[in-house]
């Protein structure tokens, strides 16, 4: 039954990487057609790379920090498309700059305290909602067409935090077990 288990939990992580790689690739296409950069997609690539390093192998290594950098440039990456849509289009709805930062913030706090398992849902439903916020809030971008392909580039920031809250949920077990059987 333990085999089973984790086996739907590697595929279940597997899925969101997949579908964030996918929303990612969309997203390149239409910052292309668009003529918006898309040198932030650097950082969302190595970011997969390593949720699949971590999701399949790496939560078998005892003490290793990784969920907790993850997190960090998750809130990086999401301040920064804040502060560079505030730069590219200067009006945004303040709700969308409330959500953005206070979801960056939250993913931070929740960075620093992922030994508080059953606390952490608390903060990651709040956070799931922020990001929902930030990516569904209508804003209307002058020169920009408004499409399902808008909405997937918005959208970036949800299919991340999905996955790395997959990866800690489901290997938060087996993590800590790792670090019990570490010899001194």
């Amino acid at each position: 039954m333990k085999k089973s288990k984790s086996t739907l939990q590697r595929f279940i992580v597997v899925l969101l990487s997949l579908a964030g790689i996918a929303v990612c690739v969309t997203s390149i296409f239409w910052r292309i057609d668009n003529y918006i950069s898309f040198r932030s997609f650097i950082v969302v690539g190595i970011y997969y790379c390593l949720v699949f390093y971590y999701g399949i192998y790496g939560y078998k290594i005892p003490h290793g920090n990784l969920v907790r950098y993850l997190m960090l440039i998750l809130a990086a990456y999401n301040v920064f498309n804040v502060a560079v849509s505030i730069y590219r289009w200067y009006k945004l709805p303040w709700v969308v700059l409330v959500a953005g930062n206070l979801a960056a913030m939250f993913i931070a706090y929740m960075a620093g305290r992922l030994n508080k398992f059953k606390k952490n849902i608390i903060v990651a439903v709040f956070v799931t909602a922020l990001l929902l916020v930030e990516c569904f809030w209508y804003v209307k971008i002058p020169g920009v067409e408004i499409s399902l392909l808008y909405y997937l580039d918005r959208s970036l920031p949800v299919f991340m935090w999905l996955t790395i809250m997959s990866i800690y949920f489901f290997r938060y077990k087996e993590h800590t077990e790792a670090g019990l059987t570490e010899k001194p």
